[in-house]
Order: C-alpha cells, then sequence, then structure tokens
C-alpha cells in the first residue's frame, strides 16, 4: 500500500466519479483505475461499486475513507509543521504566479515564510502563463502556479486548486437577474473581462462555448485587480474567482452571485522541471499558498449566500 494509492482513493471518494477525481489529480483514468483496483486487491474488499452515476462507495470503501483520510490529513499538518520548525533553513524561492493568483492569500503565505524562515530568499515572478512556461523552460524559475488551460508538456504537475467562479458586482450595482445566475443570462450583462490571452477566459470561455453561449465584453482589461476595482465604482460585472472578491466582499463594496450549474471554475495547477525536484521550501510555500486560496473562496461562498439569505428575508 502506497501513499500515492491513499491519495488517490481519498480523491475518489470525494469527486464521486472517475473524470473529477482524474481532472483534480492530473492523471489519466486507466491510471487512477489501476491504483484503485491495486489498492481493492491488497485490502480484499472492494471499495467502490461502479454505477452509470459514478463511483459509489462500499461499506468497506466509507470505513476505509474514515480511517485514512484524517492520517492524510495529519501527514500533510506534520510536513508544515517540520518545515516550519526549520527556521534556520537557508536557500532560495524562485516562482512565478499568474497575477490572478496574487490576493491575500500569497500576501499571508509570504508573511509567514518571512517571519517563519528569515534565511530564505524568496522571488516572485508575476506574469502570465505562457510568460511563465518560457520562464521556468529557461531555467529562470524554480517553480509555477499557472491555470491549467494552458499546457504542461515536459513538466511535472499536480492541481492545487479548484476555484468556483462567480459574477461580481458593485455592491450599489442592481441586477435583475436569477440567482443561481444562469449561463445563458451572462450574454446580456454590462462585462468586463480579460483578454483572450488570460488563463482566466479562457477558463471561462470553454464553458460558455460548449453551451452555444457568445460574450462580448464591453471592456477588456488583463488586469483582474483593476476589473475588481473598476466593478466597485461602476456598473460593470465581471466574472473571478472566489478569492479574489473576499476583500470587496468584507469591505462590503462587492456582491457575489454563484453561477447556475454547471457553473464554471480555474483548475490551478503548480509546474516544475523533473530534472530540478522542488525542495521541500517549495513544497511547503505551495501547499501554503493553495490552502490560503482555499480557505478565501470557502469564505466567499459563505459570505455572498449570507447576503442574499438577507436580501431574500428583506425582499
Amino acid at each position: 500500500m502506497e501513499l500515492r494509492q491513499l491519495n488517490y482513493f481519498a480523491c475518489l471518494y470525494r469527486e464521486g466519479t472517475m473524470t473529477r477525481a482524474a481532472q483534480r489529480l492530473n492523471i489519466v483514468q486507466p491510471a487512477l483505475s489501476t491504483q484503485i483496483a491495486k489498492l481493492e486487491s491488497e485490502f480484499g474488499q472492494t471499495l467502490f461499486e461502479r454505477t452509470p452515476k459514478g463511483m459509489v462507495p462500499t461499506e468497506a470503501g466509507t470505513r476505509a475513507f474514515e480511517l485514512f483520510a484524517p492520517l492524510l490529513d495529519q501527514l500533510v499538518q506534520a510536513r508544515q509543521s517540520v518545515a516550519d520548525a526549520r527556521s534556520d533553513v537557508t536557500g532560495q524561492i524562485r516562482i512565478g504566479l499568474v497575477a490572478s493568483a496574487t490576493n491575500a492569500a500569497l500576501v499571508d503565505t509570504l508573511a509567514h515564510f518571512v517571519q517563519h524562515h528569515p534565511n530564505i530568499q524568496i522571488y516572485v515572478t508575476l506574469g502570465f502563463s505562457v510568460e511563465l512556461i518560457d520562464k521556468l523552460r529557461n531555467q529562470e524559475l524554480d517553480t509555477i502556479v499557472i491555470n491549467q488551460t494552458f499546457g504542461d508538456e515536459g513538466f511535472d504537475s499536480r492541481e492545487i486548486l479548484d476555484e468556483d467562479l462567480v459574477l461580481a458586482a458593485g455592491a450599489q450595482t442592481v441586477l435583475d437577474i436569477e440567482v443561481p445566475v444562469p449561463l445563458y443570462s451572462l450574454g446580456a450583462l454590462n462585462l468586463v473581462l480579460p483578454s483572450r490571452r488570460h488563463g482566466l477566459r479562457r477558463a471561462i470561455e470553454d464553458v460558455v462555448r460548449a453551451h452555444t453561449i457568445e460574450l462580448e465584453p464591453h471592456l477588456e482589461i488583463d488586469d483582474a485587480s483593476v476589473i475588481e476595482g473598476l466593478i466597485r465604482q461602476t456598473n460593470y460585472v465581471s466574472i473571478l474567482p472566489a478569492s479574489m472578491v473576499n476583500r470587496g466582499l468584507l469591505a462590503g463594496a462587492l456582491r457575489a452571485y454563484p453561477l447556475a450549474p454547471p457553473g464554471m471554475s480555474r483548475r490551478m495547477i503548480c509546474l516544475h522541471d523533473p530534472a530540478r525536484p522542488g525542495t521541500p521550501m517549495e513544497t511547503a510555500f505551495i501547499d501554503m499558498l493553495a490552502e490560503k486560496l482555499r480557505a478565501l473562496e470557502e469564505a466567499t461562498t459563505t459570505l455572498a449566500f449570507a447576503h442574499l439569505e438577507n436580501q431574500h428575508e428583506t425582499a
């Protein structure tokens, strides 16, 4: 039994289908199926029932998840604790990030490392995914975090975040829309979006194209922070990652509306050159950044639904 197999098993249990689990793990479905079969063989029990609607855990599968999931969480926490204790570690981290990841999560992660690892030199480069891939290939960066809409050929990769996108508007903007917001209604809104060279725009268009919906934004701005500032002050609306609008929600300057199924999301992956394996400090940095991004996303969802409930009660 390998740790990798247990991680695969836990992911499949949470996702419910081979397709979603393989996408989250960034592996092909046959590889996932093979590892689950090996685990079932070692346990001597079937862990999932294969049904047309997905993978349904058996009683043994549920019991295994209840036993192993806490252990996997503890391993992650233990690794972080060990890394935190090594305040005397020296070295450097050269990381590239897409600009849409540079929010409070990055600030908090940097603040933590500055405090706990003062001897680590950290170099952060911002840019578009294609630019960061070139820098990684030219060995100007050691690891990068990009949108999965771009290729990762020749690099080792792992998914760090599958984040919902929301319709974001200024607090004073009045929208006559259904909630959750149907995708077909987006085309009639006063939209500002990134240009097509931006990974966020690609993620949006992959979904709307599949539903034969056309979006024609009135404005295109590649800096998501500028978009967020603009919708605070005007009647423009945008489709943004949930973690990016958290600060605006807390300040009462923004409103966030969930999108109706199938919704939209952006999948972020971490890439590094297999010839230059990442250091424990790099791994700890990426893990913390991903954790803080997920926390922002969850907090945004809570704030958004609380606002919607209050709005419904007032009405």
